[in-house]
């Protein structure tokens, strides 16, 4: 694991999984097979996200981790760090969600495709600086924000990605979203005219 910068965090998906996983590798191996698994139902169409509101990202992180983590579909209550990012603090992840997803409510129609790569760009920025959950955000966005796009007439195949760009568009992105936005323009496509 090892993915922040304190092992706390794998220390505390180690001792609080529901599987009872005692080793990093083997619960590396457990939360890619469950997950795989919840994210087979969300591709076919078995698990749908009803709104685009935070208490439908909550349960599609349940969703996601519910065979193995306790605290699945809940915001954490500490503070995370990936290398020097620090997300936000925990005691403003409700009051930074609320805006977030207020702005995503009131997202107008988009009318060209650089337009949906610009906003695209900044909620996917803002949801992992939010980083709202212990484990498991940037899958939970991906599929958020696919989903999101898709209600909007736009195709996003984020497995055309590549993740060392991906990753790298993804810090600058902390302070400049212009790389992370030209990776969803090359990205994204009409699926039906837009309204």
């Amino acid at each position: 694991m090892d993915k922040y910068v304190s092992s706390e965090n794998d220390d505390f998906l180690l001792k609080y999984n529901l599987l009872g996983v005692k080793d990093e590798d083997s619960l590396m191996e457990a939360e890619a097979l469950t997950f795989s698994l919840r994210a087979a139902e969300f591709v076919r169409k078995q698990y749908k996200v009803s709104s685009f509101d935070i208490q439908s990202f909550k349960d599609l992180h349940r969703h996601f981790f519910q065979d193995i983590y306790p605290f699945a579909g809940q915001f954490r209550t500490v503070q995370l760090m990936k290398g020097n990012t620090r997300f936000c603090q925990a005691q403003f992840i409700d009051s930074y969600a609320r805006e977030i997803f207020q702005a995503l409510s009131a997202e107008q129609q988009w009318q060209t495709l650089d337009e949906a790569a610009k906003r695209l760009a900044y909620f996917k920025s803002e949801l992992n600086m939010l980083h709202p959950f212990r484990e498991g955000n940037g899958r939970t966005i991906r599929s958020f924000l696919h989903e999101f796009a898709r209600s909007r007439g736009i195709e996003w195949q984020y497995d055309q990605l590549d993740r060392t760009d991906y990753i790298n568009a993804m810090i600058r992105a902390v302070t400049d979203p212009t790389d992370l936005k030209k990776l969803f323009r090359q990205t994204i496509s009409f699926t039906e005219k837009p309204v």
